[in-house]
């Protein structure tokens, strides 16, 4: 009968992390052959057994800490699809919660250019319509004279007509400002919450390995 133990995901993500490292050194400190010269076999060993037990025995190590290492991250991602957190009122997946925090980066691009659009449109706008204005105020000017551009009622067709001909409007189907203050609130909460969340969950919730 197999025996098995249980661990928090914080102890197993810090075993993970140690075979991680006992992997690679353990490859790269590996013996898995050599070779003879005459009767002299590789420096080091003293016979062609020695070798041979070496290579196995490197081997089945390397082996080992492969299939540990297997075990252990397959029962931390299980959980990790399994378990829920809520975060900035929202329940997700541990999973859901990783990914999210892994490419939320999409989300900072999506934000920084709605307020390109936002800045650049509405700059556009005041720009033109500062310009129409003060070529207006000419064009009444020189058709009524300075006195006459403000007080003549009969402008308020020629404005309107000049306004609707050359005005500027933002065309703005998503309503940018709202989206953009809604996407930053969202980005700034989930972060805000995130690391806390997933450090309790990874301490509460525990996996059952082969011991």
């Amino acid at each position: 009968m197999t025996n098995t133990t249980e661990m928090t995901i914080t102890r197993a993500l810090a075993e993970l992390k140690l075979l991680n490292d006992r992997i690679y050194r353990t490859v790269n400190n590996a013996t898995f052959g050599g070779i003879k010269v005459g009767k002299k076999v590789s420096a080091g060993f003293s016979s062609v057994e020695d070798v041979e037990k070496r290579a196995k025995a490197d081997y089945q190590s390397v082996q080992a800490l492969i299939k540990r290492r297997n075990e252990i991250k397959a029962a931390i991602v299980v959980s990790n699809a399994t378990s829920k957190v809520e975060i900035a009122g929202q329940t997700m997946t541990v999973a859901e919660a990783i990914e999210r925090k892994t490419s939320i980066e999409y989300e900072h691009a999506l934000l920084n250019r709605l307020k390109q659009t936002y800045v650049g449109l509405t700059r556009q706008v005041d720009d033109v319509n500062e310009k129409v204005r003060n070529r207006l105020d000419s064009h009444l000017e020189t058709l009524f004279g300075k006195e006459g551009k403000s007080s003549a009622q009969a402008n308020d067709d020629i404005v309107k007509a000049f306004k609707s001909d050359n005005e500027a409007e933002f065309i703005d189907p998503l309503k940018l400002k709202d989206k953009i203050e809604e996407l930053e609130k969202s980005i700034e909460d989930f972060l805000l919450e995130v690391d806390f969340s997933l450090s309790e969950s990874n301490t509460l919730n525990r996996i059952t390995v082969n011991a």
